[in-house]
């Protein structure tokens, strides 16, 4: 007996694989279904929750020298962000926010605090994460709020190391033109939203991944069978 088969003995065509999907149907729809349920119930109820509050800011400020470019004025925009980060999570930030809300770790409160910035845009935003809505409202409202005393105190400190207007025409005509921040000045609106897990993303991945391995099973078997 020929245990040798050919390519044509073992593929399916396009049409053998819709009827081999459509026989078995109900099959792949309790599978994808069963996978999709179990990972929703995962991300929605077993894993932590993590909630991001977030605030706009905008900074008002001027260039005190030349004008931008757009990659300059890129640029610009990331190093202010970089700048206000350092700000969120120095020790006069982290020490009295601390102090306010009580229970939270100083290197805790650190790692979930960020500030980003928008594309050509003078606004940034400052986001807290903590595990439920109203911990990272309170948390975000007291960080804004002891941001802006900083940011203040570096406002003062950075005017005293700043050159003259006359030793900036002199000495740092040929330098890229930097921007002095003057002031910020937070939006009323708070945005609280469930940051982890995803649960649609999770759910979605759970049904792909269901419909795929209950498609592949039964191509399997189908194929498995043609070997006997």
């Amino acid at each position: 007996m020929n245990n040798f088969y050919s390519m044509a003995d073992t593929t399916l065509t396009l049409k053998e694989l819709a009827k081999l999907i459509w026989k078995n149907l109900l099959l792949i729809v309790i599978v994808t279904a069963l996978f999709g349920g179990l990972a929703y119930g995962t991300a929605n109820y077993l894993l932590p929750a993590r909630y991001t509050a977030s605030m706009d800011f905008v900074a008002k400020g001027k260039i005190t020298q030349g004008g931008f470019t757009k990659w300059q004025a890129r640029s610009q925009n990331e190093q202010a962000a970089n700048v206000f980060q350092n700000i969120a999570i120095s020790p006069g930030v982290i020490d009295h926010t601390t102090n306010e809300i009580g229970n939270v770790s100083p290197e805790a409160l650190r790692e979930n605090i960020t500030v980003c910035s928008t594309p050509r845009s003078n606004t940034y935003t400052l986001t807290v994460t903590s595990s439920s809505p109203e911990k990272a409202k309170k948390k975000l409202e007291v960080v804004a709020k002891n941001f802006k005393k900083e940011f203040k105190l570096e406002y003062k400190q950075g005017r005293k190391a700043m050159p003259t207007r006359k030793e900036r025409r002199m000495y740092l005509k040929p330098i890229l033109p930097t921007v002095l921040v003057k002031s910020i000045k937070f939006k009323d609106k708070t945005r609280v939203v469930k940051s982890y897990p995803n649960v649609k993303f999770a759910a979605a991945i759970g049904t792909a991944t269901g419909f795929l391995l209950a498609t592949w099973g039964s191509i399997y078997w189908r194929l498995r069978r043609s070997y006997r």
